[in-house]
């Protein structure tokens, strides 16, 4: 494996636009298929630290940080990984977190908007599409997810299972090593950043931009063991996800603009799970309208 720090674009957010240093920083990120975010100073991240910290831990009467292990509609248990955690959609944020965490959260889901409009207009994506490309979810409809994730350093196991991400955008905080992406036929390690998110485009973006000029990249990524270390905490993530609502399709923008049907989101997400995770829950990040936004399990 080679050792040597991944060169990734970065960009800051500034009134609501997306910036690069460099009018081509941003193809190159879409190419590469992650950059690095400049995480705002005003936006405090300690809410989604501590969930992590804490929520697979017993309950107290105290705090609505811990648990959450006996929550099995938003607590997965990956069995053949380190992984454990918890996924909430939207329409459960208020509901079943801590309202500084639901803060937080809803701050990384509106950089996530406009980073995936941002990409859309690089990639040649005519704005009368994106709705109907997205499922609405450019414009904070369709599936937006929060997911926090702690490894299991008792569990000699993956971390994380190799994978690309579902959706559009996800916005990632980690600030310990583990993260690997496969680049230029290797895998590489992704080391954190301080202050800085890590943004990486998903296999829905890949596929709506596959026939156009300029493409998207869902990099393929995962964590590898990680070991118990004498004096440093469990290792831990934290992410936001806008994707499409299962409900919907997904398409291919075509060469003169139109959309073509690929598929049902619900369909490629169950073929995602089940080729992916090899686990009991073939319904992970599927919402079920019957259930009003509670996965099937």
């Amino acid at each position: 494996m080679k050792t040597h720090k991944i060169n990734m674009q970065r960009a800051i957010i500034y009134q609501d636009a997306l910036l690069f240093k460099t009018p081509f920083s941003l193809r190159a990120a879409i190419e590469q298929g992650l950059f690095l975010l400049k995480i705002p100073e005003t936006l405090n991240l300690e809410p989604g630290i501590k969930l992590c910290r804490e929520f697979y831990l017993p309950a107290t009467s105290s705090t609505r940080y811990r648990g959450f292990r006996p929550q099995t509609d938003i607590y997965f248990d990956r069995e053949h990984f380190q992984t454990e955690h918890l996924l909430v959609d939207k329409t459960r944020w208020a509901t079943r977190l801590p309202g500084a965490v639901v803060k937080m959260v809803l701050a990384m889901d509106a950089l996530g908007q406009v980073i995936l409009q941002a990409a859309l207009r690089e990639l040649g994506v005519a704005q009368a599409l994106w709705a109907s490309a997205s499922g609405g979810a450019v414009t904070g409809q369709g599936t937006h997810w929060f997911a926090a994730s702690h490894y299991r350093p008792e569990r000699h196991l993956p971390g994380c299972a190799e994978h690309q991400d579902t959706g559009f955008v996800t916005l990632l905080y980690t600030r310990q090593s583990g993260l690997e992406a496969f680049i230029d036929g290797e895998w590489q390690p992704i080391e954190p950043e301080p202050r800085y998110f890590i943004v990486n485009f998903g296999a829905c973006l890949e596929l709506l931009s596959a026939q156009l000029p300029l493409s998207a990249r869902a990099i393929k990524h995962r964590v590898r063991e990680c070991p118990a270390l004498p004096g440093q905490e469990d290792r831990f993530s934290f992410a936001t996800f806008i994707n499409p609502p299962a409900s919907a399709d997904l398409y291919e923008v075509q060469p003169l603009g139109e959309l073509r049907r690929l598929m049902s989101a619900e369909a490629f997400l169950r073929r995602f799970n089940e080729r992916t995770w090899q686990d009991r829950h073939a319904s992970f990040g599927i919402l079920s309208e019957q259930t009003q936004g509670t996965p099937n399990e």
